[in-house]
């Protein structure tokens, strides 16, 4: 059986009249439409040009800072107000150095650039990269560029207060679960017959 009949006997009649053109259009605008799923990859020149617009490097630098920041006051608040004695301040000095010499090694923009440029040929086509450049050189996009750290600080915030009302609730539950895996383990070696 022919494609053709195939299609014929699942149409109804009055579709029959010139369904073959329309889904031979049809079928052209399906491929038109998902097109950009098959289009080449963005040049890593404007993949460059995107992330200057979005001041990524500046972004990435930040973050870096950012992780160093938070990996001390961790590290202070493990304290508990206490003061640390000379040796263990000796001690978190040292670690504090070594970790963040080791954040800006990773979050470094020569290891980053790349790694993002690949990430942005992957997921994006030539005319996304083309069309978030353009938005990102108006006043507009600017302006989201500048706030968006402000932004997801502020969500980073809020986040983790909902977490810490929640702890709580999670530590009981955690509790509660383990209370149960003990007492099964429990009931299991009892249950055991013993071995001479």
């Amino acid at each position: 059986m022919r494609l053709n009949d195939t299609l014929s006997s699942h149409l109804p009649a009055t579709v029959h009249r010139g369904s073959f053109r329309i889904a031979s259009l049809a079928a052209m605008a399906w491929l038109g439409l998902a097109g950009s799923a098959w289009s080449a990859p963005p040049t890593v020149a404007s993949i460059e040009a995107l992330l200057a617009a979005t001041k990524s490097e500046a972004l990435i630098a930040k973050t870096g800072a950012d992780l160093e920041r938070n990996m001390r006051d961790a590290v202070q608040a493990s304290l508990q107000g206490r003061k640390p004695s000379e040796r263990e301040q000796q001690v978190i000095d040292k670690m504090t150095r070594e970790s963040a010499a080791l954040i800006r090694q990773e979050l470094n923009w020569s290891h980053m650039r790349p790694m993002m440029v690949q990430i942005y040929q992957s997921t994006f086509t030539q005319e996304e990269v083309d069309g978030q450049t353009a938005f990102y050189r108006t006043p507009v996009g600017a302006a989201v560029v500048e706030k968006m750290p402000a932004v997801m600080q502020a969500t980073m915030a809020a986040t983790q207060q909902s977490l810490a009302r929640l702890m709580p609730q999670l530590q009981a539950i955690a509790q509660k679960h383990l209370a149960q895996a003990k007492a099964a383990n429990t009931e299991s070696a009892a249950a055991a017959p013993n071995k001479p």
